[in-house]
């Protein structure tokens, strides 16, 4: 090599060119030459590993055959077997399109980065042309071996950037020859969708009474594209779960989480009480080992996961639900309702298998009117009979309904020959059934676990397993009822090919920008608001369900409850309204003028609110007192039932339930008779007669005291003579016990227990 292209910076130039008319010694020059040729080793070494990690495209090499592959098996679906493919097809076309187009765009951008930072290096390494130094002859000397080095270095280098330049071209005419095809494929499948469209409203075979046989060579023929088409779009699915396998994880997490829930919860529940009866379990549908219910738990939300699955994706998970719900029904269900069940299974699969064919003889026609008329009949059957017996949730009797007029209007498409109405009809119908009846299945499995869940919490906490959960319930019951239902409603929009329409409607009015004044927002941040407002407060509002609380007990014996929930109240209410402020979308400097203004209306007029809810907030914290403590305030006695933001609840001795206002509580005197423990001191007042032996009287009472379990032993009791009246003698008995919610009755089991000891002994009371 005769010589090596260096680097030079600024400042070198200027102090090479300054020096030139000085005589430079020989080691000096030796000693510059070996720093430069030490610094463009550096950099030769930063643009080579730079190299290698900015050209990283094996695993996208790796997959661009993949969608290639798929993108031609989408074309040859389209050309090929366009007279055999249905709509559902049409519509996961249209899905695995929507993907590749994304993943291919992203390739591009990632390619076009990485093409751009190789240009910089290859200009970095043209830039060390600008500047030589001339190899050493010596090559044997330490500064022409590393010269010598640093040459087939470069040489490297040099290599290596072409290289990858060429792959990264190579990939990006690949990742753009590919992004077209997606772009023209879409409008091909956007074409035939509108053909399908046009071709379902208008009628495309005969009157059914005037249906001809079918040509069995055709009909071979068809078959066998209709296998073929299967068999290539197998690989499609095996893209869509490869491209979606965190779908399958999220299933499982939420499969396990469920079930390891319910699981744990009966087994801590059967340590803590004896196991309930069949009589007395209150569970319909929840078991000890929930695998059934897990199943539906899952199956029944894992179509929500991707808004815009494969029709063949639905169709599994469709068929998964219907086998995990007949073995949970068939436990639960009466016979006669399970039968109704089977029948509906046996619609499902019977209707799946006939709209299979794309162009059906008059005997599948004729099987799919026999299906409808069957479809009615047990749609009308299960109707009665959910009157009768066991009911589901309100929502499933309006689609059953529904489900008899879509399987009424099919049998009408199919004898005037409009089969593609038919089919759309009739599969909608009975997804739409099976759906309600598995989302209606997964609102008493979930009421169920919260029920379980509460049971856990109780007798974790000391109370009794057994309380009123039918109001809870109705409450719980409502809010899965109303989300199971939207759930529903885009499901079945789908399968009526009208959830996409609907969906961009909805997207333009709540996304379309409003003003007023200075102030932008839109419908949807408002409708976020105020949902996210609701969902703060229904959360704050049954937390405390699910750690056991109810809002029947008025005298249960609690052990205290630390102010942790009532903590976790107020931080659910303060997060609510942080985030449903930052959903509205309005400017922070529009907040600070809200807040401002209510500043004012605090100093107005809202003293009293806000000092009870700071006083609130500083009760949470310090803890005076927690609830199922027993205090006195301002007269009024009684055991906390709740801490709430702006006033507190007491359970009186007479069970009446008393509001304070936290700022009485926080001024006020309070008196906690169960801060530090439930000990209090009881006082009995005796009459005895002039003749009684007070010693033996004494020895009596205090035998008596010590002889219950929930007095306290440790201090002795206290048998005072208080006055002595020529007729009688009034004696005072002090002594401590452990339950202050217990005084009374312990008062009264003593004084019986003292009275029968001086009946015993011949001691009269007066």
């Amino acid at each position: 090599m005769a010589c090596w292209l260096l680097p030079v910076p600024a400042a070198w130039a200027q102090d090479s060119v300054a020096a030139r008319p000085a005589v430079v010694p020989a080691p000096s020059a030796e000693l510059d030459a070996a720093q430069r040729v030490e610094q463009a080793y550096i950099v030769l070494g930063r643009i080579s590993g730079g190299a290698r990690r900015g050209a990283d495209t094996e695993e996208l090499a790796a997959e661009l055959p993949t969608v290639e592959e798929n993108l031609k098996t989408i074309r040859q679906n389209l050309t090929q077997y366009s007279s055999v493919i249905n709509l559902k097809q049409i519509r996961m076309f249209q899905v695995l399109l929507t993907d590749m187009q994304a993943q291919l765009g992203g390739w591009r951008t990632e390619l076009a980065t990485q093409g751009q930072r190789l240009t910089r290096m290859q200009a970095q390494l043209d830039s060390l042309t600008q500047h030589a130094i001339p190899a050493p002859a010596d090559t044997t000397t330490a500064l022409g071996r590393s010269t010598a080095r640093l040459g087939r270095k470069q040489q490297r280098a040099t290599k290596l950037l072409a290289r990858n330049q060429q792959t990264v071209t190579q990939l990006q005419t690949r990742v753009s020859d590919g992004y077209i095809q997606a772009l023209e494929l879409q409008d091909e499948v956007r074409e035939q969708s509108r053909r399908f469209n046009r071709r379902t409203l208008a009628p495309g075979s005969p009157p059914l009474w005037r249906a001809a046989a079918v040509d069995a060579g055709q009909q071979a023929a068809a078959g066998q594209l209709v296998r073929e088409s299967y068999a290539s779009q197998r690989r499609l699915m095996r893209y869509y779960f490869g491209q979606n396998w965190h779908f399958g994880v999220w299933m499982a997490v939420l499969g396990l989480g469920f079930f390891t829930w319910v699981f744990r919860n009966f087994r801590l529940v059967n340590q803590a009480a004896a196991a309930p009866t069949p009589e007395q379990q209150p569970f319909r549908y929840l078991r000890p080992v929930p695998l059934a219910g897990t199943l539906v738990v899952v199956f029944s939300l894992a179509p929500f996961f991707d808004l815009n699955p494969p029709a063949a994706y639905t169709d599994l998970l469709e068929l998964l639900l219907v086998v995990a719900l007949s073995v949970l029904l068939g436990r639960s269900w009466p016979r006669r309702q399970y039968l109704y069940w089977l029948g509906i299974v046996g619609l499902f699969l019977g209707l799946t298998f006939v709209y299979a064919a794309n162009e059906p003889s008059p005997g599948l026609r004729w099987a799919m009117l026999a299906l409808n008329l069957a479809a009615m009949g047990v749609g009308y059957g299960l109707l009665r009979e959910l009157r009768r017996g066991p009911r589901l949730a309100a929502f499933v009797p309006p689609v059953l309904v529904l489900f008899i007029l879509l399987n009424a209007l099919a049998l009408l498409c199919n004898l005037t020959g409009r089969l593609s109405l038919a089919k759309v009809w009739s599969s909608s119908a009975i997804l739409g059934l099976t759906q309600i009846i598995s989302l209606s299945v997964l609102v008493r499995l979930l009421t169920e676990a919260f029920h379980l869940q509460m049971q856990r919490s109780r007798l974790a906490g000391g109370a009794a397993a057994r309380f009123n959960f039918h109001e809870i319930e109705r409450g719980l019951r409502m809010v899965l009822s109303v989300l199971v239902c939207g759930l529903w409603l885009m499901t079945f929009t789908t399968n009526l090919d009208i959830f996409r329409p609907i969906y961009r409607f909805l997207e333009v009015l709540l996304t379309t920008p409003h003003g007023l004044g200075s102030i932008r927002f839109s419908l949807g941040n408002i409708v976020l608001f105020f949902a996210i407002i609701y969902a703060s407060v229904l959360l704050q509002r049954y937390v405390g369900h699910f750690f056991g609380e109810t809002d029947d007990e008025i005298t249960a014996d609690h052990d205290r409850k630390g102010s942790w929930l009532v903590a976790i109240r107020l931080v659910l209410l303060a997060v609510g309204f942080l985030l449903a402020t930052l959903a509205s979308g309005l400017p922070l400097d529009k907040i600070t003028i809200v807040v401002g203004a209510l500043g004012v209306g605090v100093g107005l007029g809202l003293q009293n609110i806000i000092n009870n809810l700071v006083s609130g907030i500083i009760l949470i914290f310090e803890r005076p007192f927690q609830v199922g403590d027993f205090i006195e305030v301002t007269g009024k006695t009684g055991r906390v039932k709740d801490i709430g933001i702006r006033a507190s609840k007491l359970i009186s001795l007479s069970g009446s339930e008393i509001i304070v206002p936290n700022g009485d509580l926080l001024s006020g005197h309070v008196i906690n008779w169960t801060l530090s423990n439930n000990h209090i001191r009881v006082e009995l007042g005796l009459k005895l007669g002039p003749d009684t032996d007070l010693d033996k009287a004494r020895q009596l009472i205090g035998e008596e005291i010590l002889a219950n379990a929930n007095t306290l032993h440790k201090v002795a009791p206290e048998i005072l003579l208080s006055a002595v009246n020529g007729q009688v003698y009034d004696l005072k008995v002090l002594f401590w016990i452990n339950n202050i919610r217990q005084e009374q009755m312990l008062k009264s089991e003593i004084l019986a227990g003292i009275h029968r000891r001086f009946m015993q002994e011949g001691i009269k009371m007066n």
